[in-house]
């Protein structure tokens, strides 16, 4: 397979991911999480949070399904600020803190 090709057919599989940053803070809340609230990003279905590896960096959010609407970005930005804030004990995050990346 040409190379052009290859690189078209791996950028077909990517999808979109919403999320943020795992910085060094994150990262200290992430490992010591508020009660009960582990399974949020350590759980699988599509209420939990994943956490990807992108290059050499983390961050933790959720996947995008195919076709998804537009108009409804802005809740699934709200709803990992908020499952966040659950897990972290009220860090403040802001809706701009969350962006969309390519995985």
């Amino acid at each position: 397979m040409d190379e052009k090709k290859e690189k078209r057919m791996d950028e077909m599989t990517k999808r979109l991911f919403v999320g943020i940053k795992i910085t060094k803070a994150l990262q200290d809340e992430l490992d010591s999480p508020a009660p009960g609230t582990k399974q949020y990003f350590e759980g699988n279905g599509n209420d939990y949070l994943q956490i990807v590896d992108l290059k050499e960096e983390k961050f933790i959010g959720r996947y995008l399904k195919d076709g998804f609407p537009v108009n409804n970005l802005g809740d699934v930005s709200r709803n990992v600020c908020s499952i966040l804030k659950l897990i972290t004990r009220g860090r403040r995050i802001e809706e701009n803190d969350v962006h969309i990346y390519s995985c």
